[in-house]
Formats: C-alpha cells, structure tokens, sequence
C-alpha cells in the first residue's frame, strides 16, 4: 500500500510554503510511490478571520517591527503559547478541512508551520486520524508555538545544534531534535551555465556580482532608500536588483537608474528562478528571512541584511552575524558605507565564503528524507 504524506503549512510570508515545496519536490523525486498533498491551511480558514490574521502579521512584519516582536516575545512562553495555539485552531477546526485530512488520512504529516503541527496533534489526540508528525522550523530559532505537541511529536527539525540546548530547556526530549538544517533543495536546469546568464543580465562578469531582493514575495518597499543610495554611489559591483511583486517600486527604481546613468543595476519584478540568481551572484542583500537566507547559506552567498521584520528575524540575523555568514544594517547609510568597502575591497566577501563552507547543513533535506522513511516503517 502507498504511503501517505501530508505537508502542511500557512501563507504568513512565503518561507514556509517555499520550504514544504522543496520538500514535496525532493520526496516526490526520491519515491514517485508516495502520495503527497500540500496544503495551505490558510486556504481553509475561517475566511474573515484568516484573511484579517494574514493582513495583520503582513502589516506588523512589514510596517511595525518593533510590535511584532512585542507580540513575537509575549507568545514566548509555555502559558502564553498555549493560549495562542488554542484561539488560533478556531481558525482551522471546520468541517471542510476535517473532511479533506481525514479523506487523504496520512501516514506522516511534515509541517513547515506551527499551525499544521497544531493541527494535526490534536486531530490525533481525538481520534480522527492517526499520523506520524514532524515539525520543521522555517528560522534559526524555535518560538514556543512550535512546540504544542511535542511529547506526540516524532520529530522537531532545527536550522543548526545551538538551537538544541534551547529546546531541551523548553523540556523537549533531546532525542526528537534533529538538528540538521532547514530543508530545501534548489533546482536548476542540467544546461546552466553560469557565464552566459550573466551576460543575460548585461554583465561581463569583470565585477562582484551582487543580487538585491528588494521587495520580498509580498513586495514591500523598505529597501528603496537602501538601494537608492546604492545607484547614486556608482561601485565597482554590477546588481540585480528583484523588487517582488510591487511593481511601482520596480518603476521607482528604475526612473533612478535613468536619472543617475547607472550601468551596474539590472531590474527585475517578482521571479521564480531564485536558485539560477543565486548562482551567478557573489554575494546577496536581503531581510533576514529563514528560507531566503537558508537558500543564500546553501550557495555559500554571503547576505547582507536589512529591514528586518522584528521576531523570528532577529534570530536569524543573529545566527549569520555570530557565524560570520553575513552582516546586518539597521540604516541605508551604514550599509551603503559597508558596500563600498566591499567594492574596494572584495575580500570581505571572499572571508564570508569561507565562514559559510564550514556549515554542513547542505544535506538537510537528504536527512529529513531519511527520518521520515523511520516513521513511515
């Protein structure tokens, strides 16, 4: 009989629906046997009341960091967790989602949000089905949400081992940890080549190469003064610049460009060949998002961090600035300054990389498979 496999995560940010996507992808090309259903849980939501949750986390993350990681430090705590894990599931238990788990009725769930985790603990605890669970935590630390079930739980998956001894405080057996990675699994096309997709893009490949995602996948528009200042310095590093899917910034940006004759910025809107980008480029600046700069710790790409949205984010800055993976700026003049020295002097980037190829957990997903087959015997 196939094995059944539910992933499960929620649309706040596109982190933990790009990494159960690497994961569905992977599983499915290792056993093309499995059955795998993805789902959005915010999909089959209490409408009003998940499009208002997904508005609110959106506006605070984007707008008010601060606040978010007011909220994110409140809900830090057993007691505090619990309650939040409780008002939340009013958001999932209808009859509509009952129907479509319990119809697919999984062998192993792998959730990428603590909801689906939620979720699914307590559809076991009542009965309604029986399945294996592993949690992935999509940052570099795991808030107290994650962490409802975790005596039912078969597993927790974390970014890296600091994070073990945080959990074992939270009272989690140390032998559900797995501190592997966070999953994901690029793909590129076998005929890549790296030297004719920068010349795509207008480059010779004489310069650093430098890829900006400046929007984000809900295209939010914090890093204009960051990359502003960059078209007005005129460095020796050539940039792509990808504003997401808010158009006007593309636009703003680009009249910029014609303003200041800048011939080392490429524009792009929103894109879905991030793994190529990421191959061509040197070095990347970004917020500090999980799978975002999980994907730059993957290719080796040093990340230069700003507009971080408060919460999960701060530990993620924190876990590549301790390692010597990156770097974070809190403003456009700060970073600008650091960029040029970058152009006069490349090296600091080289001295990155070389921080980066001391990590390992490159095999994340390899391992996630290989925990998964245990639970599925």
């Amino acid at each position: 009989m196939k094995k059944r496999i539910l992933l499960t995560y929620a649309m706040y940010g596109n982190g933990h629906r790009a990494i159960a996507e690497y994961i569905e992808s992977y599983f499915r090309e290792q056993n093309p046997e499995f059955e795998i259903l993805a789902i959005d849980l915010l999909k089959y939501s209490t409408p009003i009341i998940g499009n208002i949750s997904q508005k609110v986390t959106d506006f605070f993350l984007l707008k008010f960091p601060t606040g978010w990681s007011f909220i994110y430090n409140l809900f830090d705590t057993k007691l505090s967790a619990a309650i939040a894990n409780k008002t939340s599931m009013s958001l999932f238990k209808n009859k509509k989602m009952k129907k479509i788990i319990t119809d697919f009725n999984p062998d192993l769930t792998i959730s990428t949000h603590f909801f689906g985790s939620s979720l699914i603990d307590y559809y076991n605890r009542k009965g309604i089905i029986k399945s294996k669970l592993i949690t992935v935590v999509t940052d570099y630390e795991a808030h107290s949400l994650w962490l409802k079930g975790y005596k039912r739980e078969q597993a927790i998956v974390v970014g890296d081992k600091d994070e073990v001894n945080n959990l074992v405080k939270k009272g989690v057996e140390k032998s559900k940890i797995k501190a592997i990675g966070i999953p994901i699994n690029p793909i590129t096309s076998s005929d890549f080549n790296v030297e004719k997709s920068i010349k795509k893009y207008g480059f010779d490949g004489t310069k650093p190469i430098c890829l900006f995602f400046g929007g984000g996948g809900n295209g939010g528009t914090l890093s204009l003064p960051y990359i502003r200042k960059i078209i007005k310095s005129d460095l020796n590093i050539d940039f792509i610049y990808v504003a997401g899917k808010n158009q006007k910034s593309k636009e703003k940006v680009d009249k910029w460009i014609s303003e200041y004759k800048a011939k080392n910025i490429k524009t792009l809107g929103f894109v879905n060949n991030v793994p190529e980008l990421l191959q061509i480029c040197d070095f990347v600046v970004s917020k500090p998002g999980g799978a975002q700069s999980t994907e730059s710790l993957y290719y080796k790409k040093p990340i230069i961090m700003i507009n971080c949205s408060g919460g999960q984010e701060v530990a993620n800055y924190k876990y590549f600035v301790k390692n010597g993976y990156g770097r974070r700026f809190r403003t456009a003049f700060m970073f600008n300054k650091f960029i040029k020295k970058i152009s006069d002097n490349p090296m600091i980037i080289e001295e990155m990389k070389k921080n980066m190829s001391k990590n390992h957990n490159d095999k994340a997903m390899e391992k996630l498979y290989k925990i998964a087959l245990q639970h599925l015997k």
